[in-house]
């Protein structure tokens, strides 16, 4: 088995389930995932089927990689997400997120009373909303004089963050996002066992180790590619601009024209 270096160990157990590293792999966890959710949406009658983790998404020009899509039985779609520090724009982000679900899993010729109900959980180590609440359930309403009643057009957004804490079972779980060690909770086995695998279990630890070494492979890339998009814009040669990057002129035009496209 390969052997990491001692950064790249330190880093795996410094790494907490609000960490993208380590959700995308407690999330291939269906059992963890329905813990989650039936403590966040309030529901202990749901039952999570199916779980992909890092499913990318295409809509015309824009792709986005979702943490993690769960299947329920009654055929709803819920995808969970985690955001740290700050987005450019949560509410649109998350608009976004449900729109494209909803798209990639209604075949064509649906009738409309046919379209799947879709879910996006997102949780936060802020408060995106900046309303003072751990959760906060979000559907479209309809005016009616000087009040709003919601219509049940089957798509809610849940706002989750660990910034806010009260004296709920919502706070008692988003709490356990944060801790780098191993933890048991009673009410959330599924959870617990997860975490004790990958901070103890040899085999758990080196699965996380290996994510680390993509991750941070996939973030030079990022930044590399953002470099040449620079370099380009300031008018620099594409020749010039191939060699300084260590790359081929050809995938140097590919990462220009894939950034003018758009979005």
């Amino acid at each position: 088995m390969k052997e990491f270096s001692q950064e790249v160990k330190q880093k795996a157990q410094e790494l907490r389930i609000i960490d993208d590293a380590l959700f995308r792999l407690v999330a291939e966890r269906k059992e963890a995932c329905q813990e989650i959710l039936r403590t966040l949406l309030d529901d202990d009658k749901i039952e999570v089927i199916q779980v992909t983790s890092q499913e990318t998404l295409t809509s015309l020009y824009r792709e986005v990689t979702l943490d993690a899509l769960c299947r329920l039985s009654d055929g709803t779609c819920c995808n969970v997400e985690m955001q740290k520090g700050s987005s450019e724009d949560d509410i649109r982000r998350v608009r976004f997120h449900a729109s494209i679900i909803t798209a990639q899993n209604t075949p064509k010729g649906t009738d409309f009373k046919d379209i799947p109900p879709v879910k996006v959980l997102y949780i936060t180590d802020y408060d995106a909303l900046k309303n003072g609440q751990t959760v906060t359930s979000v559907t479209r309403c309809q005016k009616l004089g000087d009040d709003y009643k919601p219509l049940d057009d089957g798509e809610e957004i849940l706002f989750a963050n660990t910034e806010v804490k009260d004296d709920t079972e919502h706070t008692k779980l988003l709490q356990l996002f944060l801790r780098k060690d191993s933890f048991y909770d009673a009410d959330y086995p599924a959870l617990s066992e997860a975490m004790r695998h990958f901070k103890e279990d040899e085999e758990g630890v080196k699965t996380v180790c290996k994510i680390i070494e993509e991750y941070g492979t996939s973030e030079v890339r990022k930044a590399m590619e953002q470099v040449v998009v620079n370099l380009f814009h300031e008018g620099v040669p594409v020749s010039t601009i191939a060699k300084s990057a260590g790359i081929t002129e050809e995938e140097a035009l590919e990462i220009r024209d894939k950034a003018l496209q758009p979005v």
